[in-house]
This record gives structure tokens, sequence and C-alpha cells, in this order.
């Protein structure tokens, strides 16, 4: 199975999940930054940082994040960065820099039940997630973790039809990861820790199932 044309596709903001950052995790005289706002920022943030020029948006600051931030240390309450470490090439320093600047955060990214997932990209290809992206990630034991987003996942079977089931929910679409102090990740590599051939599809499945028990966690806050 595989998403096609007529399926509906959750590619922009949850809005219950920004509603629950803004009214429940971020209070009201919190100084917040978004990394990476693009066409749609988050309308909580007093500051944001991108690669590209963005001219309507208020301090505004051009930085490609691989390197340090233009900010101090513990400079803001809240980071919000949604979308920005699977297409980077290095999201570790970005990470670091996050940490460093920030007191607490929410970073998302794509699930590894949508990177899966055949036609999820615009025009509905039959290739597994997002042809641009570098990683897949996913959040267990309180940590973001990373791996390459190898081509053989091409040729490896799941579990599809519950993959397409478990897509039709919003929420199922993104990583979601809250932190504080710090960012804790992991960037897991072959062979030190894992070995591609034999292992790289029993991890992606433990990742997805780690994904949705995470996501389904978090929601039951939201929805209370």
């Amino acid at each position: 199975m595989a998403l096609t044309q007529n399926s509906t596709k959750f590619w922009h903001p949850d809005q219950k999940m920004i509603d629950w950052l803004t009214e429940k995790k971020i209070p009201a005289d919190a100084k917040v930054l978004e990394i990476g706002p693009g066409t749609v920022p988050f309308k909580r943030a007093n500051a944001y940082v991108d690669f590209v020029d963005i001219p309507d948006l208020e301090n505004f600051t051009k930085a490609d994040g691989t390197g340090k931030l233009p900010y101090g240390d513990k400079e803001f309450d809240f980071i919000y960065c949604r979308h920005v470490l699977e297409d980077s090439w290095n999201p570790f320093t970005l990470c670091e820099e996050m940490s460093r600047v920030g007191k607490a955060g929410y970073i998302e990214t794509p699930s590894p039940i949508a990177e899966l997932c055949r036609g999820i990209d615009g025009s509905s290809p039959p290739f597994r997630g997002y042809h641009h992206h570098r990683w897949i990630v996913w959040t267990a034991n309180k940590e973001l973790r990373f791996v390459t987003k190898y081509p053989l996942i091409e040729y490896l079977r799941f579990k599809e039809d519950e993959i397409d089931e478990w897509l039709k929910q919003q929420r199922y679409w993104n990583t979601h990861y809250l932190w504080e102090d710090r960012v804790n990740y992991v960037h897991r590599q072959s062979p030190m820790d894992f070995n591609i051939p034999t292992d790289f599809a029993l991890m992606l499945a433990d990742a997805m199932q780690a994904s949705k028990t995470y996501t389904d966690d978090l929601y039951f806050p939201i929805n209370a």
C-alpha cells in the first residue's frame, strides 16, 4: 500500500500542538526563538533564524545552523524548531547550539512512520518518505535518535497497511521532542551501533513503534 494523490497529507503544522505549546508550555513572558520559520512562522516567537532571507519577519537573523548561533548562552526561555534537522548535513551542531542558547524547547521532524511510507512526498512518488531528507529521526528513552536515511530503505519490507492506517491520523506524521536544559540526542551509526544488512530493518520497525508510543503519551495531556 502507499499514499496517493487522493490521500490526505498532513504536511503543515499541527494547530493542536501549536495551541498546546503556546497555552501550556510557554509562559506568557517567555522569550522565544524559532529556528527555521520558512513560510509558516511560529507566531509566539520573538526572534527568528533561518538560512535564507525572510524579509517580512521582525527580529530575523540569517544563519545556516552549521556554526554558532548569534545569541548568548541561555538567552531564550524556549526554542521552537520544526522540520529543520532532517534536512541538515550535520544536525548535531544545531542541537548543541539549541542547548547553549535555550533553556527549553520543542523539536519536530517527520516521523519514521512517514519516512517509511510510500507516496508521502509531493505528487505521491513510489519511493519512501521525502526525497530530500538525510535523516530518520525518532524519540525513545527521552532522547532524540538519528540514523542516516540509507537507500536500502527502498528494498526493506514493513507492515505497509499498518503504516497507512497510522498516517490517517495527523499526530503520527511527526516526531515530537520536548526538552529542558539540553537536547539529548544520539547518532546511531553503522557498524558501531548496528549492522546495516542485518539490523537496519529491525531498528526502523522499533523506531516506528517508539515514535507512535511517545506521540500517544504526549497527546494525552494535549487532549486533556
